[in-house]
């Protein structure tokens, strides 16, 4: 077996997200999916992966993934050469699991539980047409209109304890809410003024004051600086949370440390780390209490179980990241029943129960708070067929001889 093919499709309803297709001779093929800057991660596919790929046994994952990993200085944090073998990982771990007859998870050594918690993170349906996280969050702040059926990001704005009541009728028991994040626009992260403060500590108290047991994460989106961000941690400290969230940039080793030990509350960084070497270093330096991962991000399904393996040798549980496309959070699903050190799965549900619906053919089982993933051979979800036929897709190709 060889690829002869390499496959991306965009929408332009979704700006933001990136499809990925590995065509091989036998007629197999592998999806891959990346999202935000994919302009330049289509471009770094086709120009500088496609050569080496094209032709190559799909089969060989760890051999293409180190030959990725060594051709490129790229390959540091997350940035475009990460994302981009990120997508082809992936594609090439549904190959292997179709050509077995065999399921993600059970390619990774089997379940070690049939499902994993689910948490909701609250945006809504608007968030995913935007190109940034701040032109995402900025959309619903600024009183843009949603129709979808789930505006979850205006619910923990405007109404958070309506949120948490309509979240547990759905068995959900914790959500992820970032409400200070345009303080951090209006000043640059640098500063946050007592209004500002007052308005988000107000949000994140009536979410609390909805239900004292449903967990809250506060989202922070690496928007701050290390003064800024201890006094909003301070004046949430006593809320309760699961976890804060990316307060700081996670590249200052030393700040992330400082910041943790600036309040009680748990904190998590990963969700724009790449490849093991930067998780060893927040690892071992102590600077976090839970880690985020996004297969799409961190070099794929292969570096996420790197990764994975060295977060439980330091006795530090893992989430993996899904506010991006129905693909990472199908592989994240696989990924929380093979190891014991997940802790939870990230889902949208105004994505899960909205274009997640649209693009793909099947998505990992929510239900009662829990999330299943597919039984079937590889990542277990294909494009939807009628996906090409719509007036807003493109698709480039890279293709043997």
């Amino acid at each position: 077996m060889k690829v002869v093919g390499v496959e991306t499709i965009q929408i332009a309803e979704y700006p933001a997200m990136l499809f990925l297709q590995i065509h091989t001779d036998e007629g197999v093929i592998g999806l891959g999916e990346n999202c935000v800057g994919i302009g330049v991660v289509e471009e770094f596919i086709h120009e500088s992966i496609a050569p080496r790929l094209l032709g190559k046994d799909p089969l060989a994952i760890t051999s293409i993934h180190e030959v990725l990993h060594q051709d490129f200085l790229g390959f540091q944090g997350s940035g475009v050469a990460v994302r981009a073998a990120s997508s082809i990982d992936i594609a090439l771990w549904d190959i292997l699991g179709k050509v077995t007859k065999q399921p993600l998870h059970q390619l990774l050594g089997g379940k070690v539980r049939d499902r994993i918690r689910a948490y909701n993170t609250c945006a809504g349906s608007a968030y995913a047409k935007g190109s940034s996280n701040i032109d995402r969050s900025r959309k619903a702040q600024v009183g843009e209109v949603q129709n979808g059926e789930y505006e979850d990001l205006v619910g923990f704005l405007k109404r958070p304890a309506e949120l948490v009541a309509s979240l547990k009728e759905m068995g959900f028991t914790a959500m992820k809410i970032w409400p200070f994040d345009e303080a951090a626009v209006r000043s640059g992260g640098q500063t946050i003024s007592n209004q500002d403060l007052r308005e988000g500590v107000a949000i994140m108290e009536a979410a609390r004051s909805a239900d004292k047991n449903f967990d809250i994460m506060l989202e922070m989106h690496s928007l701050w600086s290390a003064p800024a961000a201890t006094r909003i941690a301070r004046a949430v400290e006593d809320l309760d949370l699961f976890w804060i969230e990316d307060a700081l940039r996670h590249e200052s080793t030393e700040a992330l440390i400082r910041f943790k030990n600036s309040h009680r509350i748990p904190v998590t960084v990963g969700e724009t780390t790449g490849t093991r070497w930067d998780y060893l270093r927040l690892l071992s330096s102590r600077a976090v209490d839970h880690l985020m991962l996004d297969p799409g991000w961190v070099g794929g399904i292969t570096e996420a179980r790197a990764v994975i393996a060295l977060a439980s040798t330091y006795g530090v549980p893992v989430a993996p990241h899904d506010c991006t496309g129905p693909v990472v959070l199908t592989v994240g699903t696989h990924l929380g029943v093979a190891f014991p050190n997940i802790e939870l799965q990230e889902m949208v549900r105004a994505y899960y129960y909205g274009w997640y619906q649209v693009v793909v053919t099947v998505l990992p089982e929510y239900k009662d708070g829990f999330i299943t993933p597919p039984n079937t051979p590889g990542i277990g979800t294909e494009l939807h067929p009628d996906l090409k036929k719509r007036s807003d897709v493109t698709t480039r190709w890279s293709k043997l001889g």
